[in-house]
């Protein structure tokens, strides 16, 4: 497989030069190398190019729900969302099993879908992409397929699928060139195991792409009953996160360390992105916290041996790219705030580069979409009640 070749002098006289030439006055202090086999290989500093005046910024501008009433804009669970080339937001309802579309205004729009077993109906959705047709293909797990319905709402098709057990957010997406790519059990004694499975335009299974492993050494709590056992995972050790991103490859890591890895679906690494970082330390305080959280665990039979917890935290919990390249990174912060989601992301450009941290007006939840320059994803209000926003990216010049 062919790649570009960069020369790490070159490369880093170019970059400063970009960075002077975009706004952002700080000359990039890392470096870029090319191993043998092709892979390029980027080393940031721990602080980014970004200063004060060049920094991105999040900013509000479209929140759409209610705490009352009972209409569209009231949500249960919000499972997943997508945005069309109209700029309007189609949202899975998840309680309901339906999707609501509403305008770049906020208005609603149409209700697609509704629960049950029937043509152009839903049991359990877990996510949606745009189809090569233009069309929206909506993943239903538990009725073993994928519908297809139209920018209009209308059901135009379904696809037979291998049901499987519940990820979500949804791991799959669509490629460049049109390919389907959705996630299944890959056999074996490892019944957590994955593959991705590629299907043509056509729905026709074409090959299966393996995953990233977790190690044999993955940290968990075990309780095993008659009928099997349940897991828990040790908080704050390391994991493998990966995500699978249009326009057809795979990032990586493990959560412990700040290394990145960027794969194509043949297998290829092409690029490891690292980030100088000062671990956090795991205190007695966290522990308690994390073992209340785990109180599902503890009330089924499982135990909880303080031991298995890392003296350390992670470097970063998740990883997503948006539709540019860049690279939006949720890193382990020192001091959390209040509620539960996404506060803040470290961003690297295409070229891998580390620009800075952005901090967000809200809590975000998993999953959001970032396409041009905005930000769509689910946040709650102090009752916990789900709502909707677009966020705008300002890049000062």
């Amino acid at each position: 497989m062919s790649r570009p070749q960069v020369f790490p002098a070159l490369a880093a006289a170019l970059l400063t030069a970009a960075a002077c030439g975009t706004g952002e006055p700080r000359s990039w202090r890392g470096s870029i190398d090319t191993l043998p086999s092709g892979t390029i290989v980027v080393s940031n500093p721990a602080d980014g190019i970004w200063d004060e005046q060049s920094a991105w910024r999040i900013v509000e501008e479209l929140r759409i729900g209610t705490a009352e009433g009972s209409g569209p804009e009231l949500f249960g669970s919000i499972g997943a969302l997508e945005v069309d080339r109209l700029g309007r937001i189609w949202v899975l309802e998840q309680q309901a099993q339906e999707i609501r579309v509403f305008d770049g205004q906020g208005r609603y729009v149409r209700t697609v879908g509704r629960k049950g077993g029937g043509p152009g109906e839903f049991r359990q959705v877990i996510g949606f992409a745009w189809g090569a047709d233009g069309n929206l293909w909506v993943v239903d797990p538990s009725n073993n397929r994928i519908s297809v319905v139209d920018t209009a709402g209308r059901f135009v098709t379904s696809h037979r699928t291998i049901g499987s057990w519940v990820i979500a957010p949804w791991p799959g997406g669509v490629d460049s060139t049109g390919n389907f790519y959705t996630y299944a059990p890959a056999g074996g004694s490892d019944p957590l195991a994955l593959v991705l499975v590629r299907y043509n335009a056509a729905m026709e299974p074409q090959d299966t792409i393996r995953l990233p492993r977790e190690s044999s050494d993955e940290s968990y709590f075990e309780h095993r009953t008659d009928g099997g056992f349940i897991r828990a995972g040790v908080p704050y050790a390391s994991r493998l996160q990966w995500r699978f991103r249009w326009p057809g490859y795979i990032w990586f890591g493990r959560t412990g360390e700040y290394r990145l890895y960027q794969r194509s679906l043949e297998g290829d690494t092409l690029r490891i992105v690292s980030r100088e970082f000062e671990p956090l330390p795991v205190t007695d305080e966290d522990i308690d916290s994390a073992i209340a959280r785990l109180e599902w665990f503890t009330k089924q039979g499982g135990r909880i041996d303080r031991s298995k917890f890392p003296r350390t935290k992670p470097a970063w919990e998740d990883l997503y790219t948006d539709d540019r390249g860049y690279l939006w990174v949720v890193p382990v912060l020192p001091k959390a705030r209040s509620g539960f989601g996404i506060t803040a992301f470290d961003i690297f450009d295409p070229e891998g580069r580390y620009l800075g941290r952005v901090e967000l007006p809200f809590n975000l939840g998993p999953g959001p979409v970032i396409r041009g320059d905005f930000l769509y994803g689910e946040v709650w209000d102090e009752l916990q009640v789900p709502y909707v926003v677009r966020a705008r990216i300002e890049r000062p010049l």
